[in-house]
């Protein structure tokens, strides 16, 4: 005699494979998003950063002295970390502008900042 073979449960096994698929395809997108947030985290920070910095070499301008980079990275560090980042680099150039550069998680964001020809600033 021929035993008949049983399809008991086959449509558990179907949905749980179904279940896993769905779990993966929705970790994956979360990840994704997750990069999103790292990057536009990381651009936040690194303008936070710059516009604070500038500010600093805009008012050491008002005054007629040369915007010395110490004080202006420290304030464009400041504003990074507020902003949840960390400054990697940080610098005046002859122009008077500032150029950061800042991480978040595992992205890095560069900006510029300056002062002149803005708000009736010198130059």
């Amino acid at each position: 005699m021929r035993r008949r073979r049983d399809d008991a449960g086959a449509g558990t096994v179907l949905a749980l494979a179904v279940v896993i698929v769905v779990a993966g395809v929705v970790m994956l997108l979360a990840a994704g998003v997750a990069r999103i947030g790292d990057r536009s985290r990381a651009q936040a920070a690194a303008d936070a950063a710059a516009i604070a910095g500038a500010t600093v070499t805009r008012a050491a301008a008002a005054r007629g002295a040369t915007a010395p980079a110490d004080p202006a990275c420290a304030a464009a560090a400041y504003a990074a970390a507020q902003a949840g980042g960390g400054m990697v680099r940080c610098e005046v150039d002859p122009a008077g502008d500032l150029v950061v550069a800042v991480e978040s998680g595992d992205r890095t964001a560069r900006a510029r900042a300056g002062w002149k020809g803005v708000g009736g600033g010198p130059g």
